[in-house]
């Protein structure tokens, strides 16, 4: 048993070829720009994504496998929203989770459905970009005719699912961050939203359960991929939901940190509660929500590096200088907002900024400053869902910056916690679940 594993995330495609005794036989990696428009529009064209994948495919060891391949199972960034045509072609850029133009459509989904509805339905708010329905009234205003022409509103996932099978679907956690979707109950697509907000339901993509087949590689999939035609292609999952999945952050109280592009947080739940401190998406298994708290991580570290240690080499500064600073630093009087990219947990236009700088102030204060300031979201959250469940106090660490270095700085800030490293856990996601349907 061979199963293709892929992590689609931000800005790279990380593919990976496992066996049944969980070896990894070759592994490889695509890269991809996305593009950034008048500061707060993040797009890319979903075509790049896809061309990455396929040059992936073509790495070393990767092509000796690829007729061997039992099942392929994949995880996406989400919300990654894509208006589609007929034939799967995109008619618009995909508009990132990054992406915060949609404002003006947030409010518009408040005024027609209500703060509080809207939060019993979704378990969500409508932020202008973290939740995609707002990006789909952006491009429903903004470009009409391409509206009129549209087949399909939906994600990353449904656009590769597509391409791969010839179906258009989602699954209940990529639905979660819709906005249109009942995420509470898992009852499917909701009338109250999408008929408030003018959405037609045969817009949305069909919604199979995230541990299912969506369908087998089509004949042309399997020309432009070089994997053997008909194989299973698994429904799959969000990366933080498949990356849950895999570290085994499944029980009740389970904590999953992921320390990547973005400092990420989950809490495994089986009785949400909604609240504005968080999201709530559904878990790979039913019965099973996550509460996610998101902000900037890693691409706060470049931005940083790049203005005030641009002397200093990225794998110089990543390797041997950020260690050796996380090791000996331990507290500064100034103060990070984490909002370089706007707040996916706010309704409003945010900004970052440094507070407290006085003449004593050094770029040392501000680095450390940074890197405890992006965790203000995840330290709200906790406050907050520490008072519905007990917290497991181990937790689940995973993503680009894990490090040994990092970990014992994590344990001086998060107090009460440790953190145990898991490697890769979304493409470990993807075995697992590839595993659990082949043995139906």
């Amino acid at each position: 048993m061979n199963i293709l594993c892929a992590d689609f995330g931000t800005s790279s495609v990380k593919i990976a070829i496992i066996n049944e005794s969980k070896k990894t036989l070759a592994e490889a990696k695509g890269e991809y720009a996305y593009d950034v428009i008048n500061r707060q529009n993040i797009q890319i064209d979903p075509e790049k994504i896809y061309g990455s994948f396929l040059k992936a495919l073509k790495g070393k060891g990767i092509q000796d496998h690829l007729k061997n391949i039992d099942m392929f199972a994949f995880c996406v960034c989400s919300p990654v929203f894509i208006p589609m045509a007929k034939d799967g072609a995109a008619l618009y850029p995909a508009i990132l989770h990054l992406d915060r133009r949609s404002y003006v459509q947030s409010k518009f989904v408040l005024d027609h459905v209500g703060k509080k509805d809207f939060m019993a339905i979704t378990g969500n708010l409508p932020f202008a970009g973290g939740i995609s329905c707002t990006s789909m009234l952006w491009y429903k205003d903004n470009f009409p005719e391409l509206y009129k022409k549209t087949h399909k509103l939906g994600h990353l996932n449904t656009f590769l699912i597509k391409r791969l099978v010839n179906k258009f679907l989602i699954e209940p956690s990529n639905a979660s961050f819709s906005g249109l979707y009942e995420t509470l109950t898992m009852k499917g697509w909701s009338e109250k939203i999408y008929g408030a907000l003018g959405i037609d339901k045969n817009l949305l993509p069909d919604i199979v359960p995230s541990l299912s087949i969506a369908g087998k590689l089509t004949k042309e999939a399997a020309a432009a991929t070089g994997i053997k035609e008909g194989i299973p292609v698994a429904m799959g999952t969000n990366d933080t939901t498949s990356a849950a999945f895999g570290a085994g952050a499944v029980n009740i109280g389970d904590i999953l940190n992921i320390s990547g592009s973005s400092e990420i947080i989950t809490v495994t739940t089986d009785a949400p509660v909604p609240n504005e401190k968080y999201y709530i998406r559904t878990s790979m298994e039913p019965g099973k929500w996550l509460y996610l708290a998101i902000t900037v991580g890693g691409f706060a570290l470049d931005w940083f590096r790049e203005q005030f240690y641009s002397e200093m080499e990225k794998k110089a500064f990543f390797n041997h200088y950020l260690p050796d600073f996380l090791a000996t630093h331990t507290s500064t009087d100034v103060v990070f907002k984490p909002y370089l990219a706007g707040d996916r947990h706010s309704l409003k236009k945010k900004k970052g900024s440094f507070n407290n700088l006085t003449f004593d102030s050094t770029r040392e204060d501000m680095l450390l400053a940074l890197l405890i300031g992006t965790y203000e979201p995840i330290f709200n959250m906790i406050r907050v869902v520490k008072k519905q469940m007990p917290l497991n106090p181990d937790i689940f660490w995973t993503g680009g910056m894990v490090s040994d270095a990092y970990q014992d700085f994590k344990c001086r800030v998060f107090k009460g916690f440790t953190f145990n490293m898991k490697r890769e856990c979304s493409i470990a996601g993807c075995f697992a679940a590839a595993q659990r349907l082949l043995k139906k």
